[in-house]
């Protein structure tokens, strides 16, 4: 049962808090060292409130009609849309912006229905996830916006390691200098494994599972 954790404030929002939990955990594409806790801001609607507004920053002269929302991600990403189409909200101010969320097929491929793929075809697209560690998932999510024919307009995170991807900057609240100790290696190469260390937990996108 995860117990110890440091909270870390979002340095451009201190109403931003992250739970922190240090240990070995393994995702579905590495073992890293820490484990964020992302529960709290993704259901809490005042914290995910917050965060698409440090998001929307980025953001107000940017054109954008669709938000797809990664990761249980789609309260931030209902915020995220009503706050750039506000009025006063420059470019977007006013506009349609649509939130959706693809599904997974059974090849384990990211796939939009046929009814939901006009809010994706030649728009301009907004890519929110949970978390980028390695930038597997997030390479998946671009390749599906350009396999429907959308413009990747811009990409956020709640926390993102990597700084780009595709050379389009990542918008994230935290980043890895943020945090006092952030590493992710290969299964095969992680450290821990080696000196016998049992894994503590499954990360997955929805959340932590003891093991």
């Amino acid at each position: 049962m995860l117990t110890h954790y440091v909270t870390v404030p979002a340095k451009g929002n201190r109403r931003i808090k992250l739970n922190i939990y240090p240990g070995h955990y393994a995702t579905s594409h590495a073992h890293v060292d820490n484990y964020f806790s992302m529960t709290e801001m993704r259901t809490d609607c005042v914290m995910a409130e917050e965060a698409a507004s440090e998001f929307v920053k980025q953001f107000r002269y940017t054109p954008v009609d669709t938000v797809i929302s990664l990761e249980y991600t789609q309260i931030i990403g209902a915020f995220v849309a009503k706050e750039l189409s506000s009025p006063g909200r420059d470019i977007n101010s006013g506009a349609d912006i649509h939130v959706v969320t693809p599904q997974i097929n059974s090849n384990n491929q990211l796939m939009f229905p046929s009814d939901m793929q006009p809010y994706v075809t030649d728009k301009n697209v907004l890519l929110i996830l949970s978390t980028v560690s390695t930038g597997r998932s997030l390479a998946r999510a671009a390749e599906c916006v350009r396999y429907y024919g959308g413009k990747l307009a811009g990409i956020c995170a709640i926390f993102s390691a990597i700084d780009e991807s595709g050379g389009i900057p990542i918008q994230a609240i935290f980043h890895r200098s943020d945090l006092a100790s952030y590493n992710s290696w290969r299964s095969d190469e992680c450290p821990m494994c080696k000196a016998g260390r049992k894994i503590d937990g499954l990360v997955t996108t929805g959340g932590y599972t003891e093991i």
